[in-house]
This record gives C-alpha cells, structure tokens and sequence, in this order.
C-alpha cells in the first residue's frame, strides 16, 4: 500500500470526481491520492483504490451489520468492522491482529475519529468531508483506513435519511 503523501495535521477534502457517479476522491497536489467508489446507488458494495491497489468494502448482515474488506477479486476478508449495538462506534480488526477504534468524538456526530489500538488518533473526519491525519506515524494502511471512514460517514448519512423518510412517511399516513 502507498505511504501517507502528507503530513500529519493536515486537513483534505472527499471532492466528486467530475463525470464519474458516486465517486469521491482525496488530492494532494492535484494528484489522486485515494478513490472511493459506491458501486449503486441502493447497494453498500464500494471499491477503494490507492495506485494500483484496490479493495472492496460491503455492509453484510440484517441484525448483526458488519463492513468487510477484502482485496478485489479475492473471498477472505482483510478486515472487518462490527459496530457497537447503537451504530455510532464500532472496531476494525485486521486479519493480523491490528485493531482501529472508530469513535463519535463530538455530539450529533459533527465529528468522528478513527483511533489505534493504542488509543492513538489516526484520522479524524469533521463535517462529513473534511478529513485531518492526526498520526505522525507511518500507518502502512491509511488510505485504506481514510476511505473506510468515509464509507462509514456515507452509509451513517444514508441510514438517517431512511429513517426521516420513514418517520415523515409514517406521520403522513397516521
């Protein structure tokens, strides 16, 4: 996987990729540093692509959500999360052991952050967009870990507008 081209403590921006649905993506200078892409519009299935490697990231499971990641084209997960009960913080554990806490830091999630095992912050998500590396560290698997939180915000959005959507559809019929 590509090393972090930036610094620590510096913010980048999730932006549209011009003419291609429902992908976002991260510059630095100017360059693709990390893409994500949601495959439908009503499925949870996303590519992730960093260079020339790239991974899948899928909400799998009714009751019991999980977010697999594998490498594309292969069946064994790399890594999965599974969300607390609530949905708003969960772990991310690597098939090696590695573990990454992923955290609501400011109420009516404004902010959200994605913490070692160690409790040190990694990655830190504000506004749904912005994004800020919190690791001085060389984290081999950061772009990775840069678009699984932006999945996580994207599928925390989607999840509340079906919930608004059903409450403002129920309050119609009753």
């Amino acid at each position: 996987m590509a090393a972090s081209p930036v610094a620590s403590a510096s913010e980048l921006v999730w932006q549209k990729v011009p003419g291609v649905r429902r992908t976002r993506e991260l510059l630095v200078d100017g360059r693709t540093w990390v893409r994500l892409r949601r495959i439908s519009a009503f499925r949870s299935l996303a590519t992730v692509e960093v260079g020339p490697d790239t991974w899948t990231l899928k909400r799998v499971g009714w009751f019991r959500t999980r977010v697999t990641v594998r490498r594309a084209g292969e069946t064994d997960n790399l890594a999965v999360y599974t969300p607390n009960w609530l949905g708003s913080c969960g772990t991310l554990e690597f098939a090696d052991g590695r573990r990454y806490r992923w955290e609501t830091t400011k109420s009516f999630g404004r902010e959200h952050t994605l913490f070692r095992g160690d409790g040190g912050a990694v990655l830190r998500f504000r506004g749904g967009s912005r994004m800020q590396i919190e690791t001085a560290e060389r984290e081999a698997d950061l772009p990775l870990l840069a678009a699984f939180g932006y999945y996580l915000l994207q599928l925390e959005r989607e999840d509340s507008a079906a919930v608004t959507a059903a409450a403002a559809g129920a309050a119609a019929a009753g």
